[in-house]
């Protein structure tokens, strides 16, 4: 049996694809997964360390506004359409997943008219334009939250797949790889794995305040680090794969985005966040929807030296950031990657 997932550009549309990766690799090792995604997103090579094949084709992404980019849409969507035909044919998946993505278009396109079964997955709130355009074409559409339910006719609402990899991490490991003090508490900031340099300039500003009374673990993306760490407790990465659920482990409080993938992990492990809504996107909705479990923040009314005195306040008081976990994880249910596995195996069957 195999299994196509499709999708990248950032890490939105690839976290949940992972988990039923994962979860499908421990029903049955038979099963053979491989991966359709951006030439240049972070999914890329974090698919590969899986042990996955993986695909690339040309994005036919729609621009806001009037460019080159929209006006070569045709031609550019034409050769992602004609290669993903030409992959399909190829490969001979017995089922395509997709959570969303660019990429994912043409491959769902190719493979209905191939015949091909079809499984969309809806995790964010609001449905996104890419799966709006898809699930008419699926076998299967999946959603996250009830209030997404009449996002297709064919809405059967599941929660969303946490990977089991990351409940495995160990605060120890994370400690050891980052030479984390015990005697202070530890600040996770991440803007997803593509970055923000919102979020980035905001720490830059602030590291040295958060570093008197914290150890600070800074991603910043791919291509978007900041200068090197200032401090011995401020450790400044890019990007990080599997050591990912070890520092999560060690965090006390997490500063980030409101991407779902974000708060299902959140949700999974209790954490305590802040989360800063991408403006203008589908995380402001997502923001909504757990602001009573988390600290949310708005990009545009919030100055680095708010920011310092939100994470001070989830510092000062340990009740408050276990009040805030426990609620984090009654948001969705996360523990279904089993499920969505065995719906997979079932639709390729």
């Amino acid at each position: 049996m195999k299994i196509l997932f499709t999708g990248g550009g950032t890490m939105g549309p690839v976290t949940p694809l992972l988990a039923v990766h994962e979860a499908l690799s421990q029903i049955d090792p038979k099963v053979e997964s491989i991966w359709v995604g951006t030439p240049h997103g972070p999914e890329g090579k974090v698919v590969t360390k899986q042990g996955i094949q993986f695909f690339s084709l040309p994005v036919a992404r729609l621009p806001r506004r009037i460019s080159i980019e929209l006006l070569a849409l045709p031609v550019t969507f034409a050769r992602a359409l004609f290669g993903a035909w030409r992959l399909l044919r190829r490969e001979r998946p017995n089922v395509v997943a997709s959570a969303g993505g660019y990429t994912a278009v043409p491959v769902i396109l190719a493979a209905r008219a191939l015949k091909i079964p079809i499984w969309v997955h809806q995790q964010d709130v609001l449905p996104i334009l890419t799966n709006r355009l898809t699930a008419p074409f699926a076998s299967r559409v999946t959603v996250a939250f009830e209030r997404t339910a009449s996002f297709s006719n064919k809405s059967h609402v599941i929660g969303n797949p946490v990977r089991p990899s990351l409940l495995k991490g160990d605060a120890d490991r994370a400690r050891e790889l980052f030479e984390i003090k015990n005697d202070k508490p530890t600040i996770l900031v991440f803007g997803g794995g593509t970055g923000s340099t919102w979020l980035n300039d905001s720490i830059d500003e602030i590291a040295l305040s958060l570093v008197a009374r914290a150890n600070v673990v800074h991603l910043t993306g791919i291509g978007k680090r900041q200068e090197k760490d200032r401090h011995q407790d401020h450790h400044v990465r890019e990007f990080l794969g599997s050591e990912m659920a070890d520092v999560l482990a060690v965090a006390d409080v997490v500063v980030c985005r409101a991407g779902l993938g974000t708060i299902t992990e959140l949700a999974a492990l209790e954490k305590a966040a802040i989360m800063i809504a991408l403006p203008h996107s589908p995380q402001e909705a997502n923001a909504t929807t757990v602001e009573r479990a988390c600290v949310v923040l708005n990009q545009h009314r919030t100055s680095p030296e708010e920011l310092l005195l939100q994470i001070e306040k989830l510092l000062d008081d340990s009740s408050l950031r276990k009040d805030l976990g426990s609620k984090m994880h009654a948001v969705l249910r996360t523990d279904i990657a089993d499920e969505l596995a065995q719906m997979l195996m079932g639709i390729a069957k």
